[in-house]
């Protein structure tokens, strides 16, 4: 039997918009699973906006099949984006400009110093990064940080850094304005290791005084209400909880529901 042609290959060194169609039509019909069918209607939405921007479009793909047949961890995105990035006409389960506005991000990071802890793909940090000094983002997915400084370099994004480590091995001496912890205090692949207590005390280490961890839950799904409140205890032990609210932004399932804090160390 003759392997599929990667998509890199059959669509994306040529802009073709008909035989996008016809390689991905079928594909999304054929699936059941919701969340693979909404990863192929995000790519062919894409792919009819990606013709001066192809090149970049090209080189992501290459490494999304690198990281599908060397990574074996759970694929957050279902074989291309858990997150969106306008600027370089990329769709994602997650919408990274509605994420921005439901949490007023822009207005807790301007100016300042700010740590991402599992960037993902970075494009968070990258669309924040015209409001803060400088943001360090990091990933245990080495795939995902090279597509985030792919994308940064072409969008001439300059002030982020993106390391790819967990924030268990994260050693560096520096100190930061802002951490994000966007849903990342444990992870649905088990990836992460730390203790409630080991993560929220380690990033208050990383914060000057007065600094700010803004956290975002996981999805209701994934994480019951008796669970939350146990995060949140945790978190009280190392920061004064200032603002606690139920985001109703962005995707319907990914995104709403969820709890945002701002908090400020202790």
């Amino acid at each position: 039997m003759v392997p599929e042609q990667p998509l890199s290959e059959l669509l994306y060194r040529k802009w073709q918009p008909l035989k996008a169609c016809k390689v991905l039509l079928p594909q999304l019909f054929r699936c059941k699973n919701m969340e693979v069918r909404c990863s192929i209607l995000y790519r062919l939405q894409d792919y009819f906006r990606i013709q001066s921007c192809l090149d970049l479009h090209y080189n992501i793909q290459k490494i999304l099949e690198e990281q599908n047949i060397h990574y074996k961890a759970h694929d957050y995105g279902q074989s291309y984006f858990y997150q969106s990035c306008k600027p370089a006409n990329i769709s994602g389960f997650r919408n990274t400009e509605a994420r921005i506005a439901s949490m007023q991000l822009a207005s807790y990071v301007k100016g300042a110093r700010v740590m991402d802890i599992g960037c993902s793909f970075g494009f968070l940090s990258i669309e924040l990064a015209r409001f803060a000094k400088s943001i360090t983002g990091f990933d245990i997915n080495p795939y995902c940080i090279r597509i985030a400084d792919m994308v940064a370099h072409y969008l001439q994004v300059n002030n982020t850094h993106f390391l790819p480590i967990t924030f268990e091995d994260y050693q560096e001496q520096v100190v930061y304005d802002v951490v994000l912890s966007l849903a990342n205090h444990h992870t649905f692949d088990q990836n992460t290791h730390q203790s409630l207590q080991s993560y929220f005390q380690k990033c208050a280490h990383y914060l000057k005084p007065g600094g700010l961890l803004l956290f975002e839950s996981h999805a209701t799904c994934y994480e019951t209400p008796e669970q939350l409140e146990n995060v949140i205890q945790v978190i009280a032990q190392f920061f004064d909880i200032r603002e606690r609210r139920v985001l109703n932004k962005g995707n319907r399932i990914a995104d709403r529901g969820r709890t945002f804090c701002v908090c400020v160390k202790k």
